[in-house]
């Protein structure tokens, strides 16, 4: 039914239309592998991750991951990348990312995310952990 998650509420607490603790939210957290097809450097390591899924013979852009990681895992994953480095991206569909720095779609982020927003994108994206590798979502 793609509901970002359920509220409850304590079954011995009495209904109140505030907030209070009787009352908890549940989020959804959906996970996934993403090809990594860009990366933006900060001076340790990176910034961000550009993902991208892959549909048919199409990369498609599916947004970015900048959140989840280290100083030394972020380190580790720039050193990572540094191997596949690619002079152009290899998206389909050509995207304008002035920062990017662009990759053979050689590593796989595992990522937890809310949802895929109505473009197409992740939202809510944390990065759980870097593979080498085939796709397997």
């Amino acid at each position: 039914m793609n509901y970002e998650g359920i509220v409850s509420k304590r079954v011995d607490a009495p209904y109140r239309s505030e907030r209070v603790e009787a009352w908890q939210k549940i989020k959804v957290v959906q996970k996934g592998k993403f090809p990594v097809v860009g990366f933006i450097k900060d001076p340790s390591g990176v910034a961000a991750l550009y993902l991208g899924k892959k549909e048919g013979k199409d990369l498609v852009y599916m947004g970015k991951v900048g959140t989840g990681w280290s100083r030394t895992t972020s380190a580790q994953i720039r050193k990572a990348l540094d191997t596949v480095v690619s002079p152009k991206q290899k998206l389909t569909k050509t995207i304008r990312k002035p920062k990017a720095t662009w990759v053979e779609p050689k590593f796989y982020a595992d990522i937890e995310y809310r949802d895929i927003t109505s473009e197409g994108l992740l939202r809510a994206s944390s990065f759980k952990g870097l593979s080498k590798g085939t796709r397997r979502s």
